[in-house]
């Protein structure tokens, strides 16, 4: 590695607890800026597709709006997001949920040393497994910064606003 060589990003895995939340804004921006690379799966995205379906209907919005705000979501992420094939990874037993799976073997894949959620209940005992930790975005904000000193990620985070439907 040369001198002037950037060292690897630092890749992160974004469970859909966190893509459902108001952390998306900021978690998209900084992806989309290169401070870290941002990873997810054919699963997340099917489950994030489901989960934000039933939250429409439920609230009674109308069908053609919450598909078209679905749709840019996905769009908007898929600019950025990267894709890992995480069914080419066994990840059965490792974790408390069998539905939490999914997202370990995306990480695997990845090679993403981190998994940003609020599933906090069913992050394992000891915050990792695998070698791949478990944290919440506000945990992630702070490695962030750390990592970027001069970038002010924080206030970048704070500044991002509802970028994403």
């Amino acid at each position: 590695m040369s001198s002037n060589s950037q060292p690897a990003l630092l890749r992160a895995v974004l469970d859909t607890s966190v893509l459902l939340s108001a952390d998306r804004h900021w978690l998209w921006l900084l992806a989309y800026l290169g401070y870290y690379d941002a990873i997810w799966s054919t699963f997340i995205v099917g489950e994030l597709v489901r989960i934000r379906v039933e939250h429409s209907i439920r609230h009674g919005v109308e069908r053609t709006i919450y598909r078209q705000r679905i749709n840019d979501l996905i769009h908007l992420l898929s600019d950025v997001l990267k894709t890992a094939p995480y069914r080419e990874v066994q990840a059965q037993g490792l974790l408390n949920d069998p539905d939490d799976e999914p997202i370990l073997a995306t990480a695997i894949a990845a090679a993403a040393p981190l998994i940003v959620s609020l599933n906090t209940r069913d992050f394992p005992p000891t915050g990792s497994v695998s070698g791949i930790q478990f944290v919440t975005p506000k945990d992630f904000l702070s490695e962030l910064a750390a990592r970027h000193p001069s970038a002010d990620i924080e206030r970048q985070a704070g500044d991002a606003g509802r970028r994403l439907p």
